[in-house]
């Protein structure tokens, strides 16, 4: 900065703010002034600096810049209004100057002291109107830039949700093909399997060379195969058609438990593994009875599995505070924290032969459409207990926090 020489009184009269003060007082507010001259880039206030200046621009442009982080600075405008008042913000306020104002061309300003300026305030009202106006007009187009910025900034967002909302379309579309494509191999992969052994056999029988015995064992295994196919095709369709229309009514279950057991217990009997039902629950639930019979069901299939042809498997049901719980339990090989996490996720499967990957992801939705709770306690080499809570008909509804509350596992 350096000091050049005034310009003539008479040039003052151009500028807005001094339009209307007469003369005698603008020669008072004349000899405050000084004439300053800032090269490019040479900074003119810094920020945080004491307010002792304020500035009348006659040429030239101002850049307003606010420091970011330690080395950064942000650009919040510029001012280029010949015979427009800056600095006077931090200096009325008696506060630190809240940005910095940098020349952002040659700039000529004219210069008056904290002390100076305080005096003329006191001194020519005309000119105290003359700076509140300079400041309204500051603020108003201040104001009306962060609008407008403002605007900007929202419509951009607008565009950006738009182009998230098509992409997450697009995302959740891409998903459904990929889960179709799953599904589809699942199909291929675990129903070639039957269908070859009922063509298989066909074609013994078709043959006509065998006994009675023979044929009875083929129609047997044929008809093994049969329902192993039909099980996996409504594993299938119930996943794929999602939730069904519950019926719900209530039960005694205990009597139900039993009628539930009677069904599975044949499939264990067959394969010489021990089936032990505890069940000391004697109220009432609302369940859909068929759709729950698949949770117990696609439980015992899996633990069948799993025991192969020894073993011991129980059906528990007990009292507890929020209605009925049921631990189906079995001693088989346990799983690992690996496999207790992902067993309810769709067409996950461990250490089994057959099936779709489906069976205890169904479990799960039908359990949910209960209202009711399931947990895997499991340890390797020890066995399973899958423990499913549900609300009973009198008891209080079970909190959904119940979906966290570790069940501790018992030899």
């Amino acid at each position: 900065m350096k000091l050049i020489e005034k310009p003539s009184f008479d040039s003052l009269k151009q500028f807005k703010i001094f339009e209307h003060i007469p003369d005698t007082e603008l020669r008072q507010i004349y000899d405050k002034f000084e004439y300053c001259h800032y090269n490019n880039e040479e900074s003119i206030i810094q920020e945080q600096s004491v307010g002792d200046q304020i500035f009348i621009l006659t040429a030239g442009k101002v850049r307003i810049e606010k420091r970011v982080g330690e080395t950064g600075s942000e650009v919040l405008g510029f001012y280029d209004e010949v015979g427009g008042l800056f600095g006077e913000m931090a200096l009325l306020e008696d506060k630190p100057r809240s940005a910095g104002m940098i020349a952002d061309t040659e700039c000529e300003v004219l210069a008056v002291s904290k002390e100076d300026f305080l005096e003329l305030v006191h001194s020519v009202p005309l000119f105290t109107l003359s700076v509140a106006k300079n400041i309204s007009q500051f603020l108003r187009e201040t104001d009306e830039r962060l609008i407008n910025k403002l605007k900007k900034e929202n419509d951009e967002l607008r565009h950006m949700n738009f182009l998230l909302q098509e992409t997450q379309e697009e995302l959740i579309g891409k998903e459904r093909l990929s889960l179709i494509g799953r599904m589809a191999s699942t199909i291929l992969h675990d129903m070639k399997n039957p269908m070859s052994t009922i063509g298989g056999y066909a074609q013994l029988i078709k043959m006509k060379k065998h006994s009675g015995e023979q044929l009875a064992k083929y129609a047997d295994i044929i008809a093994k195969q049969v329902i192993q196919f039909t099980t996996m095709t409504q594993d299938l369709l119930s996943f794929a058609q999602g939730g069904e229309q519950m019926r719900l009514r209530s039960v005694q279950m205990a009597g139900y438990l039993q009628e539930c057991c009677d069904s599975l217990v044949l499939k264990f009997e067959e394969r010489g593994v021990s089936f032990t039902r505890d069940l000391n629950f004697k109220g009432e639930v609302r369940i859909d009875n068929g759709r729950f019979f698949r949770v117990l069901e696609n439980i015992a299939n899996n633990a069948l599995d799993i025991l192969g042809n020894e073993g011991n498997f129980t059906i528990h049901s007990l009292e507890v505070e929020t209605g009925v719980r049921i631990i189906l339990e079995d001693d088989g090989r346990g799983m690992s924290d690996e496999v207790k996490e992902n067993a309810f996720k769709e067409f996950y499967t461990f250490g089994k032969r057959k099936g779709t990957g489906l069976g205890l992801a169904i479990v799960k939705r039908i359990v949910d459409e209960h209202d009711g709770v399931i947990n895997i306690e499991s340890e390797e080499g020890v066995g399973t207990k899958f423990i499913i809570d549900l609300p009973a008909v009198g008891y209080n509804l079970l909190p959904k926090s119940k979906h966290q509350i570790p069940i501790p596992f018992e030899n």
